[in-house]
């Protein structure tokens, strides 16, 4: 009796191992939620794994998990409540069918046993691409199976091995922020609206449905469809960038062409100056007098002879006959003459000089 007595007390304690049926869809993809004692199992290690002839196969652990493997399918997502964490299949195929369980690592807590059972139907397992631009209004539709249409409608988005719930609705239609959901059960699908789209938005969302098994003490999430969406600037955004380009290489180029220009002319200016400097005409020379006395044994009078420079010197008698001495000068010549005292008027002659 007492042995007895110990093993209801120890079983008790362990608390009765949870039993859970999940429904995924080929190609589709299952988030699985197993509870534990976060007051005293906070820091134990979670695991997950297949059931096969009674044994825990194919386990994966919370702490030792690679988040930078991304072709595995089976992993742990991050906790977004004490007590719960959860775990992610993807690309969900007829192979995955069976009974898995998860739990801590601890012997005495027994696991939570969860039934996999694997569907298909065309609605499920799609990747829609959806183009945006920021600012725009943009709306994705959701198809889920008819056996879903009275369960709750709700759509992720996934970042790495982060899921966060963007919106979600029980009824025909709610509103978050800019996110918009509107359910048309009649059509078996569900359309979402998120306005005013930004770069931020761009990601991978994921449309499908809560439930809870009837008995069973957790939800999980069966996931049909994923939407990648882009978000890239808009043509007319593209076009001003370009535009405004073009604009400034034109005004640079005509800056340039202009600045060229002026200073070519300055430099044709200056040159212009000098050679003008350079030629000036011999005439504007200041002549100098000379005079030479020349005796006249005859008498004390005084001839004077003027020489007459023979004209300008053009550029092309200098070119033709280049100078060798200084440009010639008036010279002015006396002559003594051996006249009386008397008759020593002065006299002057003139002397052409023709050299």
């Amino acid at each position: 009796m007492k042995v007895l007595l110990l093993i209801l007390t120890l079983y008790l304690a362990s608390g009765p191992g949870d039993c859970v049926e999940v429904t995924g869809y080929t190609g589709g993809r299952v988030l699985i939620n197993c509870k534990y004692d976060h007051t005293r199992y906070m820091n134990h290690t979670k695991y997950f794994c297949k059931i096969s002839r009674g044994k825990c196969t194919d386990k994966i652990l919370s702490k030792m998990q690679n988040t930078s493997d991304h072709e595995r399918r089976v992993f742990f997502v991050d906790e977004t409540l004490p007590g719960l964490f959860s775990v992610l299949i993807k690309n969900v195929s007829a192979q995955d069918g069976g009974t898995y369980g998860c739990g801590v690592e601890d012997a005495a807590v027994k696991p939570t046993d969860v039934t996999l059972q694997v569907k298909e139907d065309p609605c499920c397992g799609k990747t829609l691409t959806q183009e945006a631009h920021p600012g725009d209004t943009v709306t994705f539709t959701c198809e889920y199976p008819q056996e879903s249409k009275d369960l709750s409608k709700y759509v992720y988005k996934a970042t790495e091995h982060s899921y966060s719930v963007v919106i979600h609705a029980l009824g025909l239609s709610t509103q978050n922020g800019r996110f918009s959901l509107f359910d048309h059960p009649e059509e078996n699908l569900f359309n979402v609206s998120i306005s005013d789209v930004t770069e931020e938005d761009g990601g991978v969302y994921l449309c499908g449905v809560q439930e809870q098994k009837q008995g069973d003490l957790t939800s999980y999430y069966s996931l049909f469809n994923e939407i990648q969406l882009q978000v890239t600037a808009s043509s007319i955004t593209t076009i001003i960038i370009v535009g405004v380009c073009v604009a400034l290489l034109l005004i640079g180029g005509s800056a340039l062409i202009v600045y060229k220009l002026t200073h070519k002319k300055t430099q044709d200016s200056a040159s212009s100056s000098s050679n003008r400097r350079n030629t000036v005409n011999s005439d504007d020379v200041p002549h100098t007098p000379f005079y030479e006395e020349i005796p006249d044994i005859r008498a004390t009078s005084t001839v004077y002879a003027t020489t007459q420079d023979p004209g300008p010197h053009t550029a092309a008698n200098r070119s033709a006959h280049p100078p060798t001495a200084p440009p010639v000068k008036d010279i002015y010549s006396m002559a003594r003459l051996s006249h009386s005292a008397a008759e020593s008027s002065a006299e002057y002659a003139t002397v052409d000089l023709t050299t």
